[in-house]
């Protein structure tokens, strides 16, 4: 089987710094607003001018344009700005979509999180590059799901903190500031390679739950709904959340929804952790015409689609560590699925989908690897030939 004490998911890419893959140059931004179309439009023709037409959502709900070059990849940071969209300048915080205006919030994260970012911007160079912090205020769209080194989430009586998923204890909003820089400050002491798991295992959830002054843990942090499907706003518009098939879309494809969506009316664009982008501003009536719209042009409007519960990495050949055509591979295999999810990896590293999944296929130099109720760093319980697979997986879930 392949070596994983090897792999690394550390690299991080940015729009100054791109990271090489199979495909050319990867480059990542995390817009600090929503989008207007216009600026939507405008990533989508950098998408298609500098690199090779393909625009991604990830699961944490930033936004990827692959296939850059070196000679294309110079200037992306200058002509994003040029659009009017400003990215984080300090620690990247993580907000849920809509935060501030989903009417089932608690409170209005953004404030904290800009201050934390401001706070924790000298610490940048010496922490990891994927080190992340989340502030979550509660409502339908929240963010317990997602892998953080440092989570805040709205609580009964203060904020819950969890360290590296595991919970550590309640804050309250005026210190929450103070501790979550404190901690970051810990990691950073560690070195740029520190993550906050290494730093629970080797002090304990309790001795850091004492040294940051917490009230006990209560409870566990939501995951919240499928950002796919309508969703009615505070002020009684409604926002469509459509989702991409593995995260990506053809830069033409996107140029036509977002004619639609101009059409429908459509006045902001969020993008949303799980692979998703939110159209802001309809009325009802506009919104189901845009769904059916959207969904001729092959994006998921359905939050029951059986292709919302596979998680599919770049794969080959847009990844040069991948061993599998992940995006064919995990086509085939949607019927399959009977209410499972699939997560397809290309190599152990598991970019796509870092939890456990139903049914986890990985690529290895052997084949593929079967792994049930796991991740793709877990020992597979077989590993067979790739043009096998559908069989072999037919049987063993008859």
């Amino acid at each position: 089987m392949s070596a994983l004490p090897a792999l690394r998911r550390g690299a991080c890419p940015s729009l100054p710094e791109p990271m090489q893959t199979g495909d050319g140059l990867l480059a990542r931004l995390q817009p600090l607003a929503p989008l207007t179309l216009d600026q939507l439009a405008g990533l989508a023709l950098l998408a298609a001018e500098r690199g090779n037409g393909i625009l991604e959502v990830t699961a944490r709900g930033k936004l990827q344009l692959r296939g850059l070059t070196p000679a294309t990849a110079p200037g992306l940071a200058e002509a994003v700005a040029a659009l009017g969209i400003d990215v984080p300048q300090g620690f990247p915080v993580e907000v849920s979509a809509l935060a501030g205006r989903d009417p089932e919030g608690r409170f209005d994260p953004r404030p904290l999180a800009r201050a934390i970012s401001e706070r924790a911007a000298p610490l940048v160079p010496h922490l990891a590059p994927k080190a992340s912090v989340v502030v979550d205020g509660g409502g339908r769209f929240r963010l317990g799901g997602l892998k953080a080194d440092i989570a805040l989430s709205a609580g009964e009586d203060g904020l819950s903190l969890a360290l590296a998923g595991q919970p550590c204890g309640v804050v309250q909003h005026a210190r929450a500031t103070e501790v979550v820089v404190a901690l970051l400050q810990r990691l950073a002491a560690q070195g740029p390679a520190a993550r906050m798991a290494g730093l629970v295992a080797a002090e304990g959830i309790e001795a850091l739950r004492v040294a940051c002054r917490l009230a006990p843990p209560v409870g566990t942090p939501e995951e919240g709904a499928d950002p796919v499907g309508l969703h009615t706003l505070a002020d009684g518009s409604v926002a469509l959340g459509i989702g991409l098939a593995f995260g990506q879309v053809r830069a033409a494809v996107l140029a036509n929804l977002i004619d639609a969506a101009h059409g429908a009316g459509v006045t902001e664009v969020e993008p949303a952790a799980g692979r998703a982008l939110l159209l802001i501003g309809l009325a009802p009536e506009a919104a189901e015409t845009l769904r059916a719209q959207a969904s001729g042009l092959g994006f998921l409007t359905d939050p029951g689609d059986p292709r919302r519960r596979v998680f599919a990495c770049a794969g080959r050949p847009a990844c040069a560590s991948a061993r599998l055509d992940t995006h064919a591979l995990a086509a085939t295999l949607v019927p399959l699925l009977g209410g499972r999810t699939l997560h397809v990896s290309g190599c152990p590293k598991g970019c796509a989908h870092p939890s456990k999944a139903g049914l986890t296929i990985v690529g290895l130099d052997e084949g593929a690897g079967l792994v049930v109720e796991g991740t793709p760093r877990d020992a597979p319980a077989r590993i067979v030939p790739p043009a096998q697979l559908r069989e072999t997986i037919e049987k063993d879930l008859a």
